[in-house]
């Protein structure tokens, strides 16, 4: 086989080779204030919105009011948001999931929060794929005990018979 043929059936083989499929996009809202990078938190820096999809955070950005000029929708993988919330945002609590600008008004964003750690851990164990079936019945169990917990801390401020 000639050197020609050879790094030919090189790159056929290489070019052949299936490719992992990247993991989930996340896209936030950023900006950049003279060299540094900022991050769009809520509720006084305690929520970073997160979004699925990149229209849902620009309709986000261009509905919102107050948010002021220069920031701009940033996508980001898990490993990026991850080191997000470790640097720049380490003082978040919760991330708020696709929120809406109207939630943000209302101040019922901690509909669609998740607790911070929780939200970490997902990201980073969820990426291997397919889960076993014990894995399957622990994320049931910890989902119940989460629903009821987050069902209590908002409930807890309104006693029964008060929504107000």
């Amino acid at each position: 086989m000639t050197r020609m043929e050879e790094n030919q059936t090189n790159r056929s083989a290489h070019q052949g080779a299936p490719r992992k499929a990247p993991g989930p996009a996340y896209w936030l809202i950023t900006k950049n204030a003279m060299g540094r990078l900022e991050v769009l938190t809520l509720h006084c820096e305690k929520t970073l919105p997160i979004f699925s999809h990149q229209e849902e955070a620009q309709m986000f950005l261009r509905l919102s009011r107050g948010v002021g000029e220069g920031w701009r929708v940033s996508e980001s993988g898990a490993g990026e948001l991850v080191s997000v919330l470790y640097g720049l945002c380490r003082e978040v609590e919760e991330v708020a999931l696709d929120p809406l600008p109207e939630m943000v008004a209302e101040r019922t964003v901690g509909l669609v929060s998740l607790d911070r750690g929780c939200f970490i851990e997902r990201i980073t164990t969820r990426r291997g794929g397919a889960l076993r079936r014990e894995d399957k019945e622990d994320d049931r169990e910890r989902t119940g005990s989460s629903l009821r917990s987050n069902v209590e801390r908002i409930a807890t401020p309104y006693p029964a018979g008060r929504l107000a």
